[in-house]
């Protein structure tokens, strides 16, 4: 009997060249090579809403399917990949040879003992190894402390090496491959925006909402990836206190709560084409929208018009960070976040500052003073000057205080550096949409 083919899935799904392939495991070898690792241990997880694949799929075209992976990519020779338990890597045959072909040799993940047998087989036992978890939002740590003794008893005489901004770096600017799939994510967006729109009306339901943004992103072509920080409460009704500064994250969202007149919805959302996100933030009301919320929404306007036109090449990030904030310091506003961070196969991507200045310990709270220094702009980042191809998600969550602290506007999409100017990716209408 003849053996048969493995199925080809390649067409059915985004797939980058075997030339972008090469140009990044150059980018990344010549890295590895000036900082004289021998090989890099790349981990996946399904941290921070399963971005934390990222920098294994940036140098593989694999993803672990958010069950956990791990790949091998030595300075020379071909990289090995751990993803997937044994009933879905192996049977019929290894899955991955029907989606991708940048890896040859795909082996099931049952654990790390499997792994370093790999690294000693391959001779890294004396090695410069590079770690590279996912640094993600708060710098938090995604090796956890068992792996890592783990790896510490059984590769003693190894040099362990965290090896995660290398990565960061390296992906900061985007390739004319990526800048297509950023494209096409950020058309989804737009269209999953209009779906948004649509279906914000009195009756329906907040989870009714949610389902037909998800609706729109898979029917389109997006990846499931689902990250929409959807939140609605009542503008009118000033007997409660709303939570509608910032949107609320799963599974504090959707619920079934019913939207009515009067009501404001607001969301941030992201929308993923082969593992490339778009950054959308968005607010719709119903009916007659307040006088207050409208000059909120008008400054939120501004700010993001003037901060915008400021990414362009040779400029400082503390130039665009100045050009968002300055509507808000001179209309005595106040933020949860205003600014900007890099966008891609992850969010947020290096550079980041979104958060408000660190303020005196006298003036905020431990548990707030942790959150704002991770994304301020705080160490001198703010002096890193803008390059071309560099791609960014803005922030503007925004609210007047003197009217209430408790109800703001969020507005934002995803931004293109060009030398002619800023591409907005997804086209996110700047109106205050009412409906």
């Amino acid at each position: 009997m003849n053996e048969k083919k493995i199925v080809n899935m390649m067409e059915y799904l985004p797939q980058l060249s075997l030339t972008e392939r090469d140009r990044r495991w150059a980018a990344v070898r010549e890295s590895m090579a000036l900082y004289s690792l021998d090989c890099l241990l790349l981990w996946d997880s399904d941290r921070f809403f399963g971005m934390g694949s990222a920098n294994l799929r940036y140098l593989t075209h694999i993803t672990s399917q958010r069950m956990g992976g791990i790949g091998i990519f030595p300075l020379d020779g071909k990289p090995i990949v751990f993803a997937a338990p044994p009933h879905i890597h192996s049977y019929p045959y290894p899955i991955y040879q029907s989606f991708q072909n940048w890896i040859d040799e795909t082996r099931e993940m049952s654990g790390l003992y499997p792994v370093i047998e790999t690294l000693k087989e391959l001779g890294y036992e004396r090695g410069n190894i590079g770690l590279v978890g996912f640094s993600g939002a708060f710098r938090s740590y995604t090796i956890s402390y068992q792996e890592y003794n783990l790896l510490k008893k059984e590769l003693p005489y190894a040099n362990l090496i965290e090896a995660t901004p290398l990565l960061e770096q390296v992906r900061m600017i985007k390739s004319p491959e990526e800048i297509e799939m950023l494209k096409k994510s950020g058309k989804i967006a737009r269209i999953k925006i209009d779906a948004m729109i649509e279906s914000c009306k009195s009756g329906a339901k907040e989870c009714e909402v949610y389902a037909e943004m998800v609706k729109a992103d898979i029917h389109n072509g997006g990846e499931a990836f689902i990250f929409n920080l959807l939140a609605s409460g009542s503008v009118i009704d000033t007997e409660y206190r709303q939570h509608l500064l910032h949107g609320r994250g799963q599974p504090y969202s959707p619920t079934t709560r019913v939207l009515k007149e009067g009501d404001l919805i607001i969301t941030e959302f992201h929308t993923s084409y082969g593992g490339y996100l778009t950054a959308v933030e968005k607010s719709v009301f119903i009916g007659k929208p307040p006088k207050e919320l409208r000059r909120v929404h008008d400054i939120a306007f501004e700010c993001f018009q003037n901060g915008i036109e400021k990414f362009r090449p040779g400029m400082k990030l503390n130039d665009v960070l100045e050009g968002f904030r300055s509507p808000v310091y001179k209309a005595k506003m106040d933020y949860i976040e205003i600014g900007f961070h890099g966008h891609g196969l992850s969010s947020p991507e290096f550079p980041a500052i979104t958060y408000p200045p660190k303020k005196k310990e006298e003036e905020i709270g431990e548990h707030q003073r942790i959150g704002r220094e991770s994304l301020s702009g705080e160490g001198g980042i703010g002096s890193l000057e803008i390059k071309e191809n560099m791609v960014f998600g803005t922030n503007i969550d925004i609210h007047d205080p003197n009217w209430r602290n408790d109800v703001g506007i969020m507005l934002g999409d995803t931004i293109w550096v060009t030398t002619e100017g800023p591409y907005r990716l997804v086209g996110t209408p700047l109106e205050f949409t009412t409906v």
